[in-house]
């Protein structure tokens, strides 16, 4: 898969998006043993790729939300994998599965404004108020979620956009740019003014 980026004064430019992790290609004599294999392949790409890459977003490190494992597999893991509201009835999402290997690939990319919008929002969560970063590969509709703490950020979740999610980070990217437009208007306009020599 290539993301093609393009624009007026841009030149065209091409990256490749790390290959989907297809659950049909994996082998075994059926789909319990296709699958068993198939957990195991992208649980290797989450450890490789994801937990133990030293990632980092703005400098800091990326880190993943420890919890005691789930099934011998990391607790992010199955977060990353699989969708529901209550943690302990998640189901595996075989959209999120096979895009496991374009966690560590946005986040890695996350500065390319052209390719990956992100910006912050704040979110209620079970712990109160927080920071979220979406990182937004919006020509593919998929997005990994950080969330900022005191000297790290903190991997939170990643999921295809649907629709009616779509309208609402068009908005919230929309509101974010406008802020900071504005931030630095109020900026410019607050620095002190010097005469040239």
């Amino acid at each position: 898969r290539l993301v093609c980026l393009g624009g007026q004064r841009r030149r065209f430019v091409m990256k490749e998006l790390p290959p989907l992790v297809l659950l049909e290609e994996m082998p075994g004599r059926d789909s319990t043993e296709k699958w068993r294999l198939y957990l195991d392949c992208i649980y290797e790409v989450f450890c490789c790729e994801v937990a133990n890459a030293q990632l980092k977003f703005r400098g800091l490190p990326v880190r993943c939300r420890y919890h005691e494992p789930y099934d011998g597999k990391h607790f992010s893991f199955w977060h990353l994998i699989s969708e529901g509201r209550i943690e302990e009835d998640r189901t595996p999402d075989l959209e999120r599965c096979c895009r496991i290997k374009w966690i560590g690939w946005i986040i890695g990319n996350a500065d390319d404004s052209v390719l990956i919008r992100s910006w912050e929002t704040e979110r209620s969560t079970r712990r109160g108020r927080r920071t979220r970063i979406p990182l937004w590969l919006y020509s593919e509709d998929y997005v990994v979620i950080l969330e900022k703490r005191a000297n790290f950020y903190l991997l939170i979740t990643s999921y295809c956009v649907l629709p009616g999610q779509k309208k609402k980070f068009e908005k919230e990217w929309a509101d974010w740019i406008a802020y900071k437009a504005e931030a630095a208007g109020k900026a410019a306009s607050d620095a002190p003014f010097t005469h040239g020599e």
